[in-house]
């Protein structure tokens, strides 16, 4: 067919804000943290402690998703936040975050390569809408690579 696989790099852009991140829990720690409910759970109990925000600061980020994984960088995309490779990102989750603005949080469980040692990131969305709209992006770049790897 000749077909290029250009559209696969295409990256879906989203602007959203940083809530704030969890990282290096520990390897038992983090074992808890398995369903969506799990990191849900944990995130709230966290915004509670004082360990994360539950309102992000002002300022918007353009975040990328790919085939390679997602890329968080400045609205004039001069700087770049966080970069998170895909095959390290083990779970991700969005939901509503229960302040009455239908904002909704996006969270992703990221692990290291030696994967002894995962972190939580906390991305705030406008909307669920837009937060699903993310995690299907996600999973069918998930898709992507998992299809190419096979043939």
């Amino acid at each position: 067919t000749g077909q290029s696989n250009s559209n696969s790099d295409t990256c879906a852009e989203f602007r959203v804000k940083y809530v704030g991140a969890i990282e290096k829990l520990e390897y038992n720690e983090s074992k808890s943290l398995e369903g969506p409910l799990d990191l849900i759970n944990y995130i709230d109990v966290a915004q509670q402690d004082g360990k994360l925000p539950f309102v992000p600061g002002e300022e918007e980020f353009i975040m990328g998703v790919s085939k390679y994984g997602i890329k968080v960088s400045t609205s004039d995309q001069y700087d770049v936040l966080h970069r998170h490779a895909l095959y390290l990102i083990v779970r991700m989750v969005c939901y509503d975050d229960g302040l009455g603005a239908g904002k909704s949080l996006l969270a992703l469980k990221t692990t290291d390569a030696a994967s002894e040692e995962c972190s939580l990131w906390v991305y705030q969305c406008n909307s669920l809408e837009q937060a699903q709209a993310i995690c299907k992006v996600l999973s069918t770049a998930f898709d992507s690579v998992l299809m190419s790897e096979k043939s």
